[in-house]
């Protein structure tokens, strides 16, 4: 093997730790613990090990679950910048409400 050739990458990770950190991360994002964009990227990081995973074992019947797992990741993901957009519109409402928003222009 030459200097200019890199080893392929063989991941340590197993896919029982895999789905306990997907599991952790989830809980967390669920309950509004973690930035939804945050949880994204770890989703998108975890999603590259697990490909990387797949192609260095397989057959691997431990990986068979984990793409749901990371699907769900990524709904909770979604899901919780859903929410902080929703309270962000209703504080726009109230703030519109209570006199503070800008009045509509008639045309």
């Amino acid at each position: 093997m030459t200097m200019t050739q890199e080893m392929p990458y063989a991941s340590e990770t197993t896919s029982e730790g895999l789905a306990r950190l997907i599991e952790h991360i989830r809980h967390a994002a669920v309950q509004g613990d973690l930035d939804p964009e945050f949880v994204r990227k770890l989703a998108k990081r975890i999603s590259k090990e697990f490909q990387e995973m797949k192609a260095g074992r397989p057959g691997d019947a431990g990986l068979a679950g984990l793409e749901s797992c990371i699907e769900a990741l990524l709904l909770a993901a979604d899901s919780g910048h859903g929410a902080r957009l929703t309270k962000s519109l209703q504080r726009l409402r109230e703030n519109e409400a209570a006199g503070g928003g800008a009045s509509s222009a008639s045309h």
